[in-house]
C-alpha cells in the first residue's frame, strides 16, 4: 500500500471513528465546543442571556434585518415549525442574533421580527459583544460593500443550532433541512 493511500485510509477511519463517537441512537449529538452562556441585548433593549431561557429548547441562528433572502426564508420556515409543533411550540424559544449591529438596533429588530407570527427574540449588541458569540458557534459573517461604504450587505453562515434545556448544542441544521427535519429533531428534546 502506498504511503499516501495508507495516510488516506487512516484519515478516513479516524473520521468515521470520531463521527461514531459523537453519534447517539436518537440522532442528537453533543457539541460542547459550541455550548455555553452569553449575554446580548434583546429587541426590547434589555440584557438577555442564553441561561434566561434555561428549561426551554432553543433554536438559534444568525442574520440581519436587511437580509434579502436567507433570513426571511428561515423565519418563514420557523413559522411552519411552530405550526407543526402545535401546543409543544410553547417549549421552544427562537433566537435571532444580528450580525449587523450598525443598523440592527433593538427597535428595528423588534419591528422586523414582529412581522413574523412566531415568538422570536432578536438579539444585538456591539461588535465586541457579538463577535465572541459568532466565534462560539463557529459561525461567520462579512460586511460586503455595494455601491459605497454607506450601502452594504452581509454575507453570513446559514446554520441553525438546536440547544437543549441545559444549554448544550445538540444538533446543527443546514439551511436546506426544512421544517419537517427541524420538527423531527425538536420533538426528540421535548417532554
Amino acid at each position: 500500500m502506498s504511503r499516501s493511500l495508507l495516510c488516506s485510509s487512516v484519515l478516513l477511519w479516524a473520521l468515521l471513528f470520531l463521527g461514531a463517537c459523537g453519534h447517539k441512537e436518537d440522532g442528537l449529538l453533543d457539541y460542547p465546543e459550541f455550548s455555553g452562556d452569553f449575554t446580548l441585548t434583546d429587541d426590547n433593549g434589555e440584557p438577555f442571556s442564553l441561561s434566561d431561557t434555561k428549561g426551554k429548547v432553543r433554536l438559534l441562528f444568525f442574520g440581519f434585518t436587511h437580509c434579502p433572502d436567507i433570513c426571511p426564508t428561515t423565519l418563514v420556515e420557523l413559522q411552519e415549525v411552530y405550526r407543526q409543533l402545535g401546543k409543544d411550540a410553547e417549549e421552544v424559544t427562537a433566537l435571532f442574533v444580528s450580525i449587523d449591529p450598525e443598523r440592527d438596533t433593538p427597535e428595528l429588530l423588534h419591528h422586523y421580527l414582529a412581522s413574523f407570527s412566531i415568538p422570536v427574540i432578536g438579539l444585538t449588541g456591539s461588535i465586541e459583544q457579538i463577535d465572541p458569540v459568532v466565534k462560539q458557534f463557529a459561525a461567520f459573517y462579512d460586511k460586503v460593500l455595494l455601491d459605497s461604504a454607506a450601502v452594504y450587505t452581509m454575507d453570513h453562515s446559514t446554520r441553525s443550532y438546536l440547544i437543549d434545556q441545559e444549554g448544550m448544542v445538540r444538533y446543527i441544521f443546514r439551511y436546506d433541512d426544512g421544517p419537517e427535519r427541524i420538527v423531527h429533531m425538536l420533538r426528540k428534546l421535548l417532554p
